[in-house]
């Protein structure tokens, strides 16, 4: 993560006029109760960036549920923080696979889109799961909302069971549904979260695991509000040692990948800098 300590005075620079300005704003009043359904800490104006883990019920029979790895998130704030120099609140005692499937205890903040109470104030939420999932009516409806009104929302397929296209496709068949079928677009390389801090526009999203469908997304007007991945990124955040992912592990599981933490961590902070400034 050499490369990534180098960027830290461009970032600083950034992070000086926006993740203050911008992002502290947006945090939560010290005294206000959680939404039920909703677990938000009441400390997160103490902070300058928090990424809310969406907590939805899928098919568990086609593989994990949205809470697994919450180490994934733990390990990305940690190398945001140290590229930025930002205030990130991370959990104490999460480490690589351990555990496996977290509680609420085990993420920054988690989010039930069943409740649209406090959603507007979180800039970046994060879903993963390995099965096909279907939302009722007022998760549809507050999923919309979140999107056209400034938030965004990073889909990733878990592969830890499975081909690695459950989960994918029921984000594509919920987008289609809510936005139209024309409103869901392939994201190419040339997109600026591919080359707005690091250079991934060679690579596009890095291939950790799984089946390799293009990125797809939707734009509100000229901004990215939601980006759809196949190749389970999240994993390779979880991938601090290294030992599960690249191009000298062989997979168990949907084939074998050629990126692991490091390309997964570097399109994890473009994701959070692009969110930031947009």
């Amino acid at each position: 993560m050499d490369d990534m300590r180098n960027r830290r005075s461009f970032l600083r620079g950034i992070a000086g006029t926006m993740l203050g300005a911008s992002v502290a704003s947006a945090g939560l009043p010290a005294a206000r109760s959680a939404t039920p359904g909703h677990s938000i800490p009441p400390d997160l104006n103490d902070y300058d960036f928090f990424m809310a883990r969406v907590k939805f019920d899928s098919d568990k029979r086609a593989g994990d549920g949205w809470n697994i790895q919450p180490a994934g998130d733990n390990y990305l704030l940690d190398e945001f923080s140290k590229a930025v120099r930002c205030r990130v609140k991370l959990i104490s005692g999460l480490r690589r696979g351990h555990p496996t499937h977290g509680s609420v205890n085990h993420f920054n903040v988690v989010v039930d889109l069943n409740y649209e109470d406090g959603l507007h104030k979180l800039p970046f939420l994060f879903m993963t799961a390995g099965g096909h999932f279907i939302f009722n009516d007022a998760q549809k409806q507050n999923f919309k909302n979140y999107v056209e009104q400034g938030g965004f929302i990073l889909m990733d397929d878990c592969v830890a069971h499975g081909p690695g296209d459950f989960f994918y496709h029921s984000s594509c068949e919920l987008l289609e549904h809510l936005f139209g079928k024309a409103a869901v677009k392939e994201i190419n390389t040339g997109h600026e979260i591919f080359h707005n801090v690091y250079d991934l526009s060679q690579i596009g999203i890095p291939y950790v695991q799984g089946t390799q469908w293009p990125p797809r997304g939707i734009f509100v007007e000229d901004r990215l509000a939601v980006l759809v991945t196949s190749t389970d990124i999240h994993c390779g955040w979880a991938d601090r040692t290294q030992t599960w992912f690249g191009p000298n592990v062989t997979r168990r599981f949907g084939g074998r990948g050629i990126h692991g933490y490091n390309e997964a961590i570097k399109m994890g902070i473009n994701l959070i800098m692009y969110v930031l400034s947009h």
